[in-house]
């Protein structure tokens, strides 16, 4: 079965090595599109062409508002690319920049919004600066995130075979990221909804534990909600990450799914050792005061599943309904299971194996649409 496997796995590896070229698009604005501003602080800015990563990474950061136009005939979950020529009205494009030119420029400019609060997302592995930068700004679209939003773009080689050099870009962001979350905690006087995916999640716990250990409790204090979407992180660094940091910010929140088919291979490369993005047990975490959601249930089978809470129209309504219930005071879990074991559970909707299967079929044939973050800031998402 080994002698099977391998070369399988190499098959997999070698059909997604060719070089995936960074291809943000410009245009202008149109009338029937729906815009996003996101705020990009990075070393590497969303270009049309390819990095060459031999090279070292780039030590300097960047301080850029892009303004994404999402077209009218946008399908939830989805990020509709363009084949050549860009047109904003069936694609996703780059209608206006603004550069801040450096980290004081940044943050006045955050100073000036008028929301008490900010959305940070940090990307996942195998991600290029344009595709973080749409995806957030899908993120931010269908879950109708209203206060700033600012995309963390950490150095992905962009490539299926990156992954070594992803978890080496990890190590490297951490100073950048926690510099971020401490200018933003002491200077703007705004909290902080903190998104992670994938290993973002684990750059993520990297930053919070290097704040716990230097002192620096009240920034930690201002991170309202932490919520990690299928994080690539091993149970046993977790868990002392989690000790390292101390109390974690409440609510912290971990959505995972049992069929996500990159974090399955994550843990094959692994010796086979699950990450925390497909434990499905609440005693996992037990004693970290953490709640657990699963959306299996929802999962559509784009993406390998690696996206299910930002990319499944199930999953996105479901959790728009919950954010919006909470919003109103009530947190309504109807459609949800909590289990004995205390993990909250996603339930599919009627006739959902059916209709999605087809529905994803049909947008597998589309050449626009490739398949968090999940809600507005404002939520309190802890059972208790």
């Amino acid at each position: 079965m080994k002698a099977i496997r391998l070369p399988l796995l190499g098959l997999a590896f070698a059909a997604s090595c060719t070089p995936v070229p960074d291809r943000v698009a410009f245009s202008t604005a149109v009338p029937s599109a729906s815009f996003q501003n996101i705020y990009v602080t990075t070393g590497r800015l969303p270009s049309t062409g390819e990095v060459d990563l031999k090279q070292d990474r780039n030590a300097k950061t960047r301080f850029v508002k892009y303004a994404v136009s999402i077209p009218p005939t946008h399908a939830l979950g989805q990020i509709e690319w363009p084949d050549e020529t860009v047109d904003p009205n069936t694609d996703f494009a780059v209608v206006g920049t603004d550069d801040l030119e450096n980290s004081t420029g940044f943050i006045n400019r955050i100073k000036a919004e008028r929301d008490d609060e900010v959305a940070i997302f940090v990307h996942g592995y195998n991600n290029t600066p344009s595709e973080a930068l749409y995806r957030f700004a899908q993120i931010g679209h269908d879950f109708e995130i209203t206060s700033p939003r600012i995309l963390f773009a950490w150095p992905s080689a962009g490539r299926a075979t990156g992954y070594v050099y992803d978890r080496d870009s990890v190590l490297f962001s951490r100073d950048p990221l926690a510099d971020l979350l401490t200018q933003i905690s002491r200077t703007t006087n705004k909290e902080i909804t903190l998104m992670a995916h994938s290993m973002g999640a684990h750059l993520t716990m990297e930053v919070l534990r290097q704040l716990a250990i230097t002192g620096r409790r009240d920034v930690l204090d201002d991170l309202r909600v932490v919520a990690l979407f299928a994080p690539d992180i091993d149970p046993d660094i977790f868990r002392a990450q989690a000790r390292a940091i101390g109390t974690l910010p409440d609510p912290f929140v971990i959505m995972t799914s049992s069929q996500d088919r990159a974090l399955n291979l994550s843990a094959f490369l692994n010796i086979g050792r699950q990450k925390v993005g497909d434990l499905s047990r609440a005693k996992d975490v037990a004693g970290l005061n953490i709640t657990l959601f699963d959306f299996t249930a929802l999962a559509d089978g784009s993406n390998f599943d690696h996206l299910v809470p930002m990319t499944s129209p199930a999953a996105i309504a479901v959790l728009r309904d919950l954010v919006r219930s909470d919003r109103k005071g009530h947190l309504d879990l109807s459609q949800f299971d909590i289990g004995p074991d205390g993990v909250i559970r996603a339930r599919a909707p009627q006739g959902y194996l059916r209709y999605y299967s087809s529905f994803h079929a049909a947008r597998t044939r589309s050449k626009k649409s490739t398949g968090p973050v999940w809600a507005r800031s404002g939520y309190s998402l802890r059972v208790r």
